[in-house]
């Protein structure tokens, strides 16, 4: 008797908007299973949301990429830059996050409404002057996404171009070790000219505040620039991504579609309906064991590596009624885990709702006859990226 082959990582999708039906095929018969990813490791994948869960708050899994076991696949072979403490542990993790934390309060991102709206209307002139047709990706959720980034952190939108074709390389599976590494190399060099700049000329926005932090000892200047870094990237991507294939879920569904524009009160919960459907982290949570636990029934043993796929964990049936099923009217949205959770989960959640609801209330109510150019099928998903989404997306009005 020879051992089962142990399942290729990442796993097809069947659907364009549904995570790979072998999540749910092969839990079914082991709830905690292993895969081989493309660098031959084979790491444990959590696919539950209750397990989920239970990965994202024990401090047994390590967020750290130099821990033991930790998938490389995700991390992989450019060191991250101090700072970047979205993959770092206690105590540094602590330490940095709360230096940001009181920048992404409610009040503080519903105060960033209005401009969020001014900077919305301007690309939707934009779209009505030049016609009826409009790649909405490149027209519209990408600079919008990078425009309300650089303003937040006060950085000139005209560099903007410089860290979205690094942050692609970087975040590009089929990028060689060299191209990530060299695009990596060049995009902390520009965010040190950003923070030394901030130093000798201190100002009234976040990066400012943080001058403040370092003159008191609480942020080297290394970490200063990993998390500028990891500011802007973390919220312009992700952000980019949840517009373009939001605004396809919604013409994907016109009679929800028809309820939104009857009531925009209802955009809050189609919000957390669209991050749970769609969770565009379709790369998994990396972590590895630095002991011998029980997950899922599962024994995993120190050194390690786990994925948590937060897109299967969010269409988990022991949670959501239909869970494959988009619906606006649903419930328990909110129980989704599309920002993580636990001690890691994302500190500008705030900010991504009050933009997502500000640029899809927008939207449909400035062009309420959208509609896709080309079939769902046929469009340019990200199937090849960390952060999942669609490269274009032709529209017409």
């Amino acid at each position: 008797m020879t051992a089962p082959a142990v399942p290729a990582f990442p796993m097809p999708r069947r659907h364009p908007l549904d995570p790979p039906p072998q999540y749910g095929e092969l839990s079914a018969e082991q709830p905690v299973f292993q895969v081989r990813t493309p660098r031959g490791e084979d790491v444990w994948v959590v696919t539950r949301h209750a397990d989920a869960r239970a990965v994202l708050t024990d401090t047994r899994f390590s967020s750290d990429p130099k821990t033991p076991g930790y998938p490389s696949y995700i991390s992989g072979d450019t060191p991250l830059p101090p700072g970047f403490f979205l993959n770092q542990d206690a105590p540094d993790h602590t330490r940095l996050r709360r230096l940001v934390t009181r920048e992404f309060l409610i009040t503080q991102m519903e105060a960033k409404r209005p401009r969020m709206q001014a900077i919305l209307d301007k690309l939707l002139d934009d779209l009505v002057r030049q016609g009826n047709s409009a790649d909405l990706v490149t027209q519209l959720a990408l600079p919008m996404a990078a425009t309300v980034m650089c303003e937040l952190l006060d950085v000139p939108y005209e560099d903007h171009r410089i860290f979205v074709t690094l942050t692609d390389t970087i975040l590009d599976r089929s990028s060689t070790p060299e191209q990530a590494e060299g695009a990596a190399r060049e995009l902390m060099a520009y965010f040190d000219e950003v923070v030394t700049a901030r130093e000798q000329k201190p100002t009234d926005d976040m990066l400012g505040r943080l001058v403040a932090q370092e003159e008191a000892g609480r942020i080297s200047h290394d970490e200063f620039v990993g998390l500028a870094a990891l500011l802007m990237l973390s919220g312009y991507d992700t952000m980019a991504q949840m517009i373009g294939l939001g605004t396809a879920t919604l013409l994907e569904h016109p009679d929800q579609l028809d309820d939104l524009k009857a009531d925009p009160s209802l955009y809050p919960q189609a919000i957390e309906e669209l991050l749970r459907y769609l969770s565009i982290n379709h790369a998994g949570l990396p972590r590895a064991a630095t002991e011998d636990l029980t997950v899922g029934g599962q024994e995993v043993r120190a050194g390690e590596g786990v994925l948590v796929m937060i897109n299967a964990a969010n269409r988990d049936a022991a949670v959501f009624d239909e869970p494959d099923t988009f619906d606006i009217h649903r419930k328990d949205p909110q129980a989704h885990v599309a920002f993580g959770h636990g001690f890691h989960k994302c500190i500008g959640l705030t900010l991504a709702r009050v933009e997502l609801s500000t640029v899809f209330a927008g939207l449909f109510g400035r062009l309420p006859t959208l509609t896709l150019g080309r079939p769902l099928e046929d469009l340019p998903f990200r199937h090849d990226m960390v952060l999942y989404g669609v490269r274009g997306l032709p529209v017409t009005w």
